[in-house]
């Protein structure tokens, strides 16, 4: 299938790489089809989370182990049920990434993580239950500033 993307034009990408979310994201609700795709620059290979519906909204995405290694969310029973699974581990978590102007500045949301099911092909983001995990983890400062 071929999506169109505001920053990179035409993309295709695999039917399985289609997720349904029936509450969108936060703030993109209207947003109920997206996209996971990767995209290499300078032989770097960056993930990212595209509606289908619409060019914006498109999110740079991350596998929260890449950044905080023994990540792990804990779920109400109410949103493994609504994403169709019976543990976390039947689910792919993805961290929402923003980045400012100098990438040392990025954060990561990890309180509300994407969550995908590949099974069911359902997607949604959730708020953990982990009371540590913040909203905007920043991975590059020091550990005192709330990085690794």
């Amino acid at each position: 299938m071929e999506i169109s993307t505001r920053d990179f034009g035409i993309v295709s990408v695999e039917e399985d790489a289609l997720y349904d979310f029936p509450e969108g994201l936060y703030g993109f609700e209207e947003d109920t089809r997206f996209a996971v795709f990767h995209k290499s620059f300078d032989d770097i290979d960056f993930l990212y989370l595209q509606s289908v519906l619409n060019v914006i909204p498109c999110f740079l995405v991350f596998e929260p182990e890449d950044f905080l290694p023994g990540y792990a969310p804990i779920l109400s029973k109410e949103d493994l049920a609504s994403c169709g699974a019976e543990g976390p581990e039947d689910l792919i978590f993805l961290v929402i990434a923003n980045v400012p102007g100098a990438v040392e500045e990025m954060s990561i949301n990890i309180k509300s993580p994407v969550v995908l099911n590949p099974k069911t092909k359902i997607g949604r983001q959730v708020i953990l239950q982990n009371s540590d995990y913040k909203v905007r983890y920043q991975p590059f400062l020091n550990k005192e500033n709330g990085g690794i």
